[in-house]
């Protein structure tokens, strides 16, 4: 299993939101780039890094950070945030992303999802799939889509997408604990899963582990010193 430091870009700074509210932003750093360099030097294997302003805003704000960070890194970096066109998706992954995450759009305009799957392949094009209370949120968290994760992924199988970025998002931000059963049920629906969302502790990704999960993203508990990243990721192995 893979452990992903989180890098949330707001302002050109490294932040993290609680429950994805704008209005409860934590700053930690001015310096993404260090950020990521120092993840790198501690050994991360690759970086989940998320444009919040392109995702409230419906289009990408930092892709030029977003691919210094991939370049500068020398790590694989899955992007998401506002990434709502083909041309989007294409500028980032033909541009030295791996992996693109599509959520409002794999909701609202899918038509093009499948076609990038098969331009790029099922490994660097995958999908966000951020849930509040058992329904799939949109435009950054901020709009409810009406419709439930287990409607959404049906479709998603059809179109070809194996990869799920799962987030619970009552639970992103919070240092509670991560929503390991509904890993588990995505896991058995045949995806490959990379769960988000409250992982506070070793014990978290261990349950991660158990149940069949990818791959983990871990924010708030690195940056505030709840595990280091060598803990997490010898909890994943």
């Amino acid at each position: 299993m893979i452990v992903y430091p989180a890098i949330d870009l707001l302002d050109g700074a490294c932040v993290r939101l609680y429950q994805g509210d704008y209005d409860a932003v934590t700053r930690f750093s001015d310096d993404p780039l260090q950020v990521a360099g120092a993840f790198a030097a501690q050994g991360a294997q690759a970086l989940h890094v998320v444009d919040l302003e392109g995702a409230r805003s419906g289009a990408p704000a930092h892709a030029e950070l977003v691919m210094g960070i991939a370049a500068e890194s020398g790590l694989p970096v899955q992007v998401g945030g506002g990434i709502r066109t083909p041309e989007q998706a294409a500028s980032y992954l033909d541009g030295g992303v791996h992996r693109v995450l599509i959520g409002t759009a794999a909701v609202s305009d899918p038509g093009w999802l499948s076609d990038a799957v098969r331009r790029y392949g099922a490994d660097r094009v995958a999908v966000a799939l951020d849930v509040r209370d058992g329904e799939v949120v949109t435009e950054g968290w901020l709009s409810g889509s009406g419709r439930t994760a287990d409607s959404v992924t049906a479709s998603l199988r059809a179109l070809g997408v194996e990869t799920l970025l799962y987030t619970d998002t009552r639970r992103d931000g919070t240092l509670t604990s991560v929503d390991s059963e509904g890993s588990r049920r995505l896991v058995e629906a045949g995806f490959q899963v990379i769960a988000a969302g409250g992982i506070s502790s070793t014990a978290d990704i261990r349950a991660l582990r158990r149940v069949g999960a990818a791959g983990a993203v871990v924010g708030s508990a690195l940056y505030r010193g709840r595990m280091t990243l060598l803990e997490a990721m010898e909890a994943a192995c």
